[in-house]
């Protein structure tokens, strides 16, 4: 079956036909748009073959597990295609809308393309030296993203992100070192087996730190976090929405991967840097978003801050703890892009997004602010919403392990995201507008506003359709961690050495 492969497959090529239109125009943006709406199709067809706890394997040239690339699609990946496709999609309409086809930059929609090639391969692929590609073609896509539309000093915001990103992936090369020279493989299945039989080793904790750090650095996880808050905010609206949305995801989703379906369950000092490294990224960042005086860079540390509860529910490492930490995955996506939409559409509609002189924009544009509303009190974690269901395991999960710190900082970052989103409210929308303030609405505003307002309903859905979110979430995370189980599925496609050597040895016999 050669499905894991199409979510790869169709990025790739849409990205590059792209590039043979000489100048963007109407067909171009056909061609784009019906792309978007093919790959969510696929991803979504993915999770419907997955959900019922069906692996898709994929071992192209059919060779052995030690050798070969092996794609794996399981509930979890097809989750996150997903989301990606999605978000891809809700920021390729918002750009349409934002600009007419004659100024829109003819390379920017095809880099989004291969930044989806990178972030797909990163989900479906089954060993690290892969995972390492992706981050590679990720990290060349996303740099000349953030430099192609950037004056002088807005490019000086983007090195910080190139150079932390640099330093990831060289300490990524020194892991898959290490791992292929002690474990003689950088196959996902294999290497769970190996560190399974080495039991105690020192080198099981070693390898798992050095993959820490590097995760750590793509998820922005304290200590490393520092490049994400000013680069994020030098990107046009639709492609910052798509940055918040999705690259620090590739990085949690890989923490999960690797430290649920890889390593042993109970590493030493895994689970517990996770979760404390978790609670100093939730307040930090939230005491960043507090500090700030404008829309997007506001929005940028409370990526930081959400991330922690993520990976939080990760660190504790437990079934409930995982199912929560995929449900708010889930949530964070959805709510994340909307909310940089939204200071997208306020930056084109007022030319910035400081919250001094600001303000009307209830009135002159309702259904943004709708959409905003119900967004901001959703990543605060208020009932109903979507995001109060996935803080809300976490923390009881939390509290059932003793975790009484860490459950203190999540409540504490919870109330100050609510305070910092309020202060967007407050100054964007509720006050009343400046002598200055643009009257009409722009072209393309209504579009831009729909497009929010989408992303706001699918949140929602999640919210109010919370127990089969969960369900959905549930049986992913007992994918995830049936560890035997992956290993089957993958021997069943790519058998290790042993059994490649049997089977050669018995049909050498038989002629």
């Amino acid at each position: 079956m050669n499905a894991p492969v199409v979510p790869l497959l169709l990025p790739m090529l849409l990205g590059i036909a792209g590039l043979f239109f000489a100048r963007p125009g109407r067909a171009r943006r056909v061609l784009f748009g019906a792309g978007a709406v093919a790959q969510l199709a696929v991803a979504l067809g993915l999770v419907a073959a997955t959900a019922g706890g069906e692996r898709l394997v994929l071992a192209p040239g059919g060779w052995g597990a030690d050798l070969g690339i092996v794609f794996v699609v399981d509930l979890l990946a097809a989750i996150m295609l997903a989301l990606a496709a999605l978000t891809a999609l809700a920021c390729t309409a918002f750009a349409f809308a934002a600009r007419p086809a004659a100024r829109e930059h003819p390379l920017q929609l095809p880099l989004l393309q291969f930044l989806l090639v990178g972030i797909s391969l990163a989900f479906i692929t089954g060993d690290l030296f892969n995972l390492f590609v992706a981050f590679e073609v990720m990290l060349i896509a996303s740099y000349a993203l953030l430099t192609l539309e950037s004056d002088n000093r807005n490019v000086r915001h983007a090195w910080s992100y190139l150079a932390i990103n640099l330093v990831g992936s060289a300490i990524f090369l020194l892991g898959c070192g290490l791992a292929y020279g002690w474990l003689g493989t950088l196959n996902f299945a294999e290497l769970g087996v190996r560190l399974d039989a080495a039991g105690s080793d020192p080198r099981v904790v070693l390898l798992g730190l050095v993959l820490l750090v590097v995760f750590a650095v793509k998820a922005g996880l304290f200590p490393l976090y520092y490049w994400l808050p000013d680069s994020y905010p030098i990107l046009p609206g639709s492609m910052a929405a798509f940055y918040a949305g999705m690259l620090t995801k590739v990085g949690v989703y890989v923490l999960l991967r690797v430290f649920v379906t890889v390593f042993p369950p109970g590493t030493p000092w895994i689970g517990e840097l996770l979760a404390w490294g978790a609670g100093a990224t939730m307040v930090l960042g939230v005491l960043g978003a507090v500090s700030r005086d404008r829309v997007q860079h506001i929005l940028a540390y409370h990526i930081l801050s959400q991330i922690g509860f993520m990976v939080l529910a990760i660190g504790f490492g437990t079934p409930l703890a995982i199912a929560a930490a995929i449900l708010y995955i889930m949530h964070h996506i959805v709510v994340k892009a909307a909310l940089f939409l939204v200071g997208g559409a306020i930056q084109h509609r007022c030319g910035h997004d400081r919250l001094d002189d600001a303000g009307g924009l209830m009135r002159a544009a309702p259904w943004l602010a709708a959409g905003f509303l119900l967004q901001a009190l959703s990543l605060a974690g208020l009932p109903p919403l979507s995001g109060f269901w996935g803080k809300y395991l976490i923390i009881l999960e939390g509290l059932r392990l003793g975790e009484w710190v860490l459950v203190g900082a999540s409540i504490v970052a919870s109330v100050l995201t609510l305070v910092s989103m309020l202060k967007i409210w407050l100054a964007w929308f509720w006050r009343p507008a400046p002598e200055a303030a643009p009257r009409a609405a722009p072209a393309g505003a209504r579009a831009m506003s729909a497009t929010v307002c989408a992303l706001a309903a699918l949140s929602l859905v999640i919210g109010f359709g919370a127990e089969g979110v969960f369900r959905l979430a549930r049986e992913a995370a007992a994918q995830a961690m049936d560890r035997a189980g992956y290993v089957a599925a993958v021997r069943a496609v790519a058998p290790p050495p042993a059994a490649v050597a049997a089977e050669g040895a018995a049909e050498g016999g038989e002629r």
